[in-house]
């Protein structure tokens, strides 16, 4: 699926991500894509402030990972995110790359849902909000 708004991000890997066999452990890849989910939704002008004065959470209900290479020490790389859908569920893609050969090294996605952070309640359709950010790249 196509991803109707993309935002990337590059980051080094760091000695603290390192696992003992001196490659990034695996859970520090979620980590990686929040860098890209953040840069994302800024871009759209509905970062994690302007959630919660919408009034509305988005956690993550699930997540999915495939690992094609690793990341090391010093290594550059570059997280891409782009929404690919928003209609009932937030969906994201994402797509670590080596910039320098263009290979890429992890690939995977998040689901997220509203959650009225006064309530605590789902939200079973997407808030008016959310498709208010999002009308510029949906040409509404």
């Amino acid at each position: 699926m196509k991803a109707i708004v993309t935002a990337s991000v590059p980051f080094d890997v760091h000695f603290y991500d390192l696992d003992p066999m001196n490659i990034v452990w695996h859970g520090n890849y979620s980590k990686y894509f929040e860098l890209g989910r953040v840069a994302l939704l800024a871009k759209i002008g509905y970062g994690y402030n302007a959630m919660k004065a919408s009034g509305y959470a988005w956690p993550v209900i699930d997540m999915h990972i495939r690992y094609y290479r690793t990341l090391e020490l010093g290594q550059r790389a570059e997280v891409r995110a782009g929404i690919i859908e928003w209609e009932n569920r937030l969906k994201i893609d994402y797509l670590i790359v080596d910039p320098e050969t263009g290979r890429k090294v992890t690939r995977g996605h998040t689901v997220h849902v509203a959650l009225d952070i006064e309530t605590k309640e789902m939200q079973w359709e997407t808030p008016p909000i959310l498709r208010e950010k999002l009308a510029p790249w949906l040409g509404s």
